[in-house]
């Protein structure tokens, strides 16, 4: 096997109409062609697993094999396809998964995760305007990216709690690297690597809490099965107790919520150690495209213009509003700081 035979699985949006169709059409920086463009050019044969009917509303790709699934997962008629048939697809086999608007900056992931055994790595997006040509942010709720060596995924594609989860909803990108990083040494690729355009989301605050709910759950559930056996495991589940100040159960809306930013922040201490495994071609010309801007204005200024200009949910609100939002935002950083600090007292490593 070579780099150009290892499999990089997505799920392109059918367009059948509506507004899933419109907002793809009206992509005017980087688009899904683009993105597959990428994931080829940096040696991945892309494959597109896609529900039951989908493939016919799949047009302009020729070069990706499509896969049609059965309908599952927790919302089995809506987003993408859960993990199970995800991870069934690899079996043994090296491979990556990321979301279908990413594109990848030229880089040797593909070499990577074939020549090195064990190797798990993930990478956040960082999200961009083209409208603007300028850098907006990293995005630090979860990730967009995992990319593994052979049989580095076995434990996860064991677990149907696990696999229930599916691309495109919120949480399968915090609960899949946090489960991850209980039986392998899991590494960020830090930013920047994989690109984002920014776009409107398509869940709501309640599938949110649903599905927050659920990965808390799932966690929890596996680590505690594999505890005996996984040191990182067990630390998982003492750090959590201690982060709590008690034992998770019984579980309340206070404790999930809480459980869930532990996840976040196990992730994020994994993460002040970024992995120098994947070298990327920082001399891209589209990376050099979006970081022109950011030297044209001071950091405090750029912070404060982008959360404010650059949102593209929010354009209908009034100014107050909107520095009413960014003000929260900013306690709310300061919040987990204030928590981040607990959990590095926790674990002084």
């Amino acid at each position: 096997m070579t780099s150009d035979t290892i499999v990089l699985v997505t799920s392109i949006p059918p367009r059948f109409g509506g507004d899933d169709e419109a907002r793809q059409l009206s992509r005017v920086g980087l688009t899904i062609a683009d993105a597959v463009q990428s994931f080829e050019a940096n040696g991945f044969r892309v494959v597109s697993i896609n529900r039951e009917g989908e493939a016919a509303g799949i047009k302009g790709y020729p070069t990706v094999e499509i896969r049609e699934v059965p309908p599952g997962g927790v919302y089995p008629n809506k987003y993408g396809p859960n993990f199970e048939p995800l991870f069934a697809y690899f079996g043994d086999a090296p491979g990556a998964i990321v979301n279908a608007d990413i594109f990848m900056l030229r880089c040797d992931a593909a070499s990577v995760i074939l020549n090195q055994p064990g190797k798990v790595l993930l990478a956040r997006r960082l999200d961009v305007s083209s409208s603007g040509s300028s850098v907006i942010g990293s995005y630090n709720r979860g990730i967009d990216g995992l990319f593994f060596s052979a049989g580095a995924l076995a434990e996860l594609a064991a677990d149907p709690d696990v696999c229930a989860f599916q691309l495109g909803t919120p949480y399968w990108d915090v609960l899949i690297p946090v489960v991850a990083s209980l039986h392998r040494e899991v590494e960020f690729v830090p930013a920047p690597f994989l690109l984002h355009e920014i776009h409107p989301a398509r869940w709501n605050k309640v599938e949110y809490q649903g599905l927050r709910e659920k990965a808390v759950f799932a966690a929890i559930a596996h680590a505690t099965r594999w505890r005996a056996s996984r040191p990182r495991a067990d630390a998982f589940l003492k750090g959590l107790e201690g982060y709590l100040g008690g034992p998770f159960q019984p579980a309340s809306e206070r404790s999930i919520k809480d459980a869930a930013v532990y996840m976040s922040l196990w992730l994020t201490k994994i993460e002040t150690k970024p992995s120098d495994a994947v070298k990327v071609d920082l001399n891209d010309p589209v990376i050099a495209r979006f970081v022109r801007q950011i030297f044209s204005h001071t950091a405090e200024a750029l912070t404060i213009a982008k959360w404010l200009d650059a949102r593209e949910d929010d354009s209908e609100l009034p100014l107050f509003q909107k520095v009413r939002r960014f003000v929260k935002m900013m306690l709310k950083t300061r919040k987990t700081q204030r928590r981040a600090a607990r959990v590095r007292a926790l674990f002084p490593d």
